[in-house]
């Protein structure tokens, strides 16, 4: 008859277990039994239900998933690895942004572009590179940065306004009125000999332009000639009259006999004396000579 041997000890000791075929072993501390196979390996008989150790896979598979943040999800039956693809919310465009908001669990929520409102209040000091302007006033004043009016110019006070004038010459008023000219500028009609200069912004209104008056006493000529002159001694009654140097013309004079009036006999003063002045005195008499003269 055959014999059922049954080895017992505590579960720490089976490993070490060698049984024949058929042969139990009882672990004593865990209730555990074991049976040999007679090829030096054993098989625990009574194992707890649904011990790994004794399952190739899951009798009934399962599905693995992710949920919240992020999803994914794969069957699983226990025969083979399985991998989860991750796949995360989309909670923003895809794009390359300045400004980026992001929630506590360090996931970007939005995207958008920095704006002026973004950016801090900063002193001066703090940035390196605005240059001297940056320090300096607007206005008017001496040290002051000045500013382009609404006009797109300077304020007068900083540099005054300049003109300058262009002149036309045009053969008619209509021609006048349809210049492109501005304040200051001169047209010249030469249908009516005359000069006109533009006084009023709006060259297409006759009262805006001012006629240039010549003087009421013009020169229309010069001694009966015009256009370029050239006098002569002549033209102003000087025809008799010859140039004299100083250096000779007093040299050997040679005088005609000029007539001066005869001063008062009493006249002591510097004045040219006449023949009958010098016979009142008398000095001379009617048989006196001067140079050979009979008076």
């Amino acid at each position: 008859m055959p014999v059922i041997k049954i080895k017992r000890g505590l579960a720490a000791n089976v490993p070490a277990l060698t049984l024949e075929a058929g042969e139990l072993a009882l672990a004593t501390d865990t209730g555990k039994v074991y049976v040999g196979t007679g090829s030096g390996d054993k098989v625990m008989v009574n194992p707890d239900q649904a011990a790994a150790e004794t399952a190739v896979k899951l009798k009934t598979a399962r599905t693995i998933a992710l949920v919240g943040d992020a999803t994914g999800s794969t069957p699983f039956d226990g025969s083979a690895n399985a991998t989860i693809t991750v796949v995360l919310p989309n909670l923003a465009t895809a794009g390359t942004y300045t400004k980026l908001t992001i929630n506590a669990k360090g996931q970007v929520i939005s995207a958008t572009q920095i704006t002026a409102a973004d950016i801090p209040m900063l002193t001066l000091s703090k940035i390196s590179d605005a240059g001297t302007a940056a320090s300096k006033n607007t206005g008017t004043a001496a040290g002051n940065v000045p500013l382009i009016g609404a006009n797109g110019k300077l304020d007068d006070s900083i540099l005054p306004a300049l003109a300058i004038s262009d002149t036309f010459v045009v053969a008619s008023q209509a021609a006048m009125l349809a210049l492109t000219a501005e304040v200051g500028d001169i047209a010249v009609r030469t249908d009516l000999n005359k000069t006109f200069i533009l006084r009023l912004s709006g060259a297409s209104t006759l009262a805006n332009w001012q006629e240039i008056l010549a003087p009421t006493a013009a020169v229309s000529s010069v001694a009966g000639k015009t256009g370029v002159v050239t006098l002569a001694a002549s033209d102003v009654g000087l025809g008799n009259v010859t140039n004299e140097s100083k250096a000779t013309m007093f040299t050997n004079p040679s005088f005609t006999n000029p007539v001066v009036t005869t001063q008062a006999t009493s006249d002591n003063s510097t004045k040219a004396a006449s023949t009958a002045f010098v016979k009142a005195q008398g000095y001379l008499s009617a048989a006196d000579t001067i140079d050979g003269g009979t008076f």
